[in-house]
């Protein structure tokens, strides 16, 4: 595993760089405030695809339509959604898609997809297995070296049961919306017990850490013991597991976790 900062830069040749990373609101594993050394370290990786959850703001929220369970979310404005990633995509000039999933009356949190590739946004697809923990399946579709790429970024349950059933649901989207073409599925999948590596291979998509032989442990960020996190791939190999920078270990809860991919 490699260092991000001696990537050799995002798009060349047939090398896709992609990260996923829970954000943990912008805040270290202590509760400080982090997000300007985040940001910082999101600048220095130069990928082609940044899954990120918990995205942070800190506005009023107006009312946002809801969906139920796997049916699409409205759409959210600028005006009721500007957050930390929104902050990054004009900072780094990176195409984005969003989607909120927990409003609260001071704050609201959910992920993001950026890309320097240009970038279809697909919607926010409404996962949430009960009404305590709000989930989403956030969908983009980026071109890339003349193909069409499906992402798809998602923040999955604390419960197992709450889990599988998002996890079935998510397989059953890929399944109807997305049943062939290169395709990146990322994020924080609370999966420490590997349940959605057996799943999702079931469906075509094989787990990158997985089939590479590497432990992807993210969780707790500063003594990483689990591997929360996931990235599963189709129509994209395998090439590199990346590490992180050490800097990452005091900036979120979680470590990024980064992958070199190839389009088969």
């Amino acid at each position: 595993m490699r260092n991000p900062e001696h990537l050799p830069g995002a798009a060349q040749g047939k090398d896709f760089v992609a990260v996923s990373w829970n954000l943990h609101k912008g805040r270290s594993p202590l509760g400080f405030t982090a997000w300007q050394a985040m940001q910082r370290w999101v600048q220095s990786v130069h990928a082609d695809a940044y899954f990120l959850q918990e995205a942070m703001a800190r506005r009023m929220p107006q009312p946002v339509l809801s969906a139920g369970f796997g049916e699409r979310m409205a759409d959210a404005t600028d005006d009721v959604w500007h957050c930390q990633a929104t902050e990054l995509a004009q900072a780094l000039d990176l195409e984005i898609a969003l989607g909120p999933n927990v409003f609260k009356p001071s704050w609201r949190h959910g992920n993001a997809i950026l890309s320097p590739h240009p970038l279809d946004p697909g919607g926010r697809w409404d996962i949430s297995a009960h009404r305590f923990e709000r989930r989403g399946l956030l969908v983009a579709r980026a071109t890339f070296g003349g193909h069409s790429v499906t992402l798809l970024c998602a923040h999955l349950a604390l419960t197992r049961q709450a889990r599988l059933r998002q996890m079935h649901w998510i397989a059953h989207w890929i399944a109807r919306e997305a049943p062939e073409g290169p395709l990146v599925l990322a994020g924080d999948f609370n999966d420490w017990r590997n349940d959605s590596v057996p799943l999702f291979a079931e469906h075509g998509l094989s787990e990158v850490a997985t089939l590479l032989g590497e432990p992807a442990r993210t969780f707790p960020a500063f003594s990483p013991a689990l591997a929360l996190d996931k990235m599963f791939v189709r129509g994209m190999k395998p090439v590199e597991l990346i590490q992180p920078a050490a800097e990452t270990s005091w900036l979120s809860d979680h470590l990024p976790y980064i992958a070199k991919l190839r389009l088969d």
